[in-house]
């Protein structure tokens, strides 16, 4: 009898617990960050304790999609409730909020902002106001849709560690004089612009570099440089023009890779091997890449300049172990044909691949793909198989249709005795 009773309070003390107000400051502060601003005001019914915590929260996250007037309006209500200091900043919308934006900032620099985010839709630019320039104790930022006049008195962001811009115009100032502005910046993401001439990227601490656009020339100088992603979306006639390598400094490739000596993954993607096999091709690179395992590469199967350029690449990359090859097809049929790998100068007289299990040989050609392509294809796989001792893997990869490469490369000889041929 008095152990049911005994039983029957301990069940009623703890219906009474209130264990959403008990929660610990810090515990209760970890909720409140990870929710949106519509969230953080909901959690005020949740008891007392929690009626006034979200005027404390330092990150402000906007997500709307409501009508422009309304999303101003509550950014202006938040901002002025708000009762300590702003780290964080994010607003996410389809309208540019041009009429607000500078008084946004204004309370936002005053508060000492870090982290800022604005990312707008592709209908209209937001109009940054210089006084972004000012915000000196920025360490994140990550911006699209965007246009920056950049003022003079510009001293640079001093503490910025991440710079994310996307779909932006860029004026007063050159992409690589506001990235050299930044001592400390350890990952850039540049997509979706424009850079007319030299595209100069110099940054000491830079680990990580994602460039997604058009630009004439590049020149790297990241001596950390561990990952980059580098998509060069078009080649014009006008390249010939600003590139360093035509006026007889050095090749392309050299200039634009030959110095990142701490690099160990590396993306080149769209027409930045056309980019990098202009001018002459280089005997070799002034730097062996011993961090690098993983390239990705797109090349057009039958440029044999950009088979030569790809070739000179690997040959400083003894311990490569993945190598992903997306291969393109916009050839005329009476191209010449070119020189075979196998009698490639480039492989002479030396150990390519000695590291290397796993190729991954992607199609990125028209449905149509020619038979001097398939050719081509089919001899790159064999020369993988013939070069590569360890490998483990080659993968054929969104192939139309692949098994008679299979079933031919299935009856040759292989190096690697582990080698196993697939279809992805």
């Amino acid at each position: 009898m008095l152990d049911a009773r005994s039983s029957h309070l301990d069940e009623e003390e703890s219906q009474e617990v209130d264990y959403i107000s008990n929660l610990p400051d810090d515990l209760r502060l970890e909720i409140l960050l990870k929710l949106s601003i519509r969230e953080l005001a909901r959690t005020s019914i949740l008891s007392s304790k929690w009626k006034d915590s979200w005027i404390y929260v330092p990150s402000l996250i906007f997500e709307e999609n409501s009508n422009e007037s309304r999303l101003i309006d509550m950014v202006d209500n938040v901002l002025m409730a708000h009762h300590s200091t702003i780290l964080q900043f994010k607003l996410v919308s389809k309208y540019s909020c041009n009429t607000a934006i500078n008084r946004w900032l204004l309370f936002l620099y005053a508060n000492g902002i870090k982290d800022l985010q604005l990312n707008f839709s592709d209908d209209e630019q937001c109009n940054i106001p210089f006084l972004f320039f000012s915000c000196h104790t920025l360490e994140r930022v990550n911006v699209s849709c965007c246009s920056f006049n950049v003022p003079d008195c510009f001293q640079g962001f001093k503490l910025l560690r991440t710079l994310s811009l996307q779909k932006f115009d860029l004026t007063g100032i050159s992409i690589g004089n506001l990235v050299s502005s930044c001592p400390l910046l350890e990952c850039l993401v540049l997509v979706d612009f424009v850079q007319q001439g030299y595209l100069h990227i110099v940054a000491s601490n830079l680990k990580d570099m994602q460039i997604y656009g058009d630009f004439h020339d590049l020149y790297l100088e990241t001596p950390k440089l561990v990952s980059a992603n580098i998509y060069l979306s078009s080649v014009y006639e006008s390249y010939e023009l600003f590139s360093v390598a035509k006026a007889g400094k050095e090749s392309n490739l050299t200039q634009a890779l030959g110095y990142l000596h701490n690099i160990q993954k590396l993306e080149l993607d769209g027409e930045f091997m056309q980019y990098l096999a202009m001018g002459p091709t280089p005997k070799n690179l002034p730097t062996i890449f011993n961090n690098l395992t993983q390239i990705h590469i797109t090349i057009w199967a039958l440029d044999e300049n950009e088979i030569a350029t790809a070739l000179c690449l690997f040959k400083s990359v003894p311990n490569l172990k993945v190598l992903d090859i997306q291969i393109g097809d916009y050839w005329d049929e009476d191209q010449p044909q070119v020189q075979t790998l196998q009698r490639s100068k480039a492989t002479k007289n030396c150990s390519l691949f000695k590291c290397l299990e796993i190729v991954n040989i992607i199609d990125e050609s028209d449905p149509d793909f020619s038979l001097r392509g398939a050719e081509f294809i089919l001899e790159f796989a064999e020369f993988m198989l013939s070069t590569a001792p360890v490998l483990q893997k080659l993968n054929f990869i969104d192939f139309k249709d692949s098994m008679w490469l299979v079933k031919i490369l299935e009856c040759i000889s292989k190096l690697s005795t582990k080698a196993k041929i697939g279809v992805i």
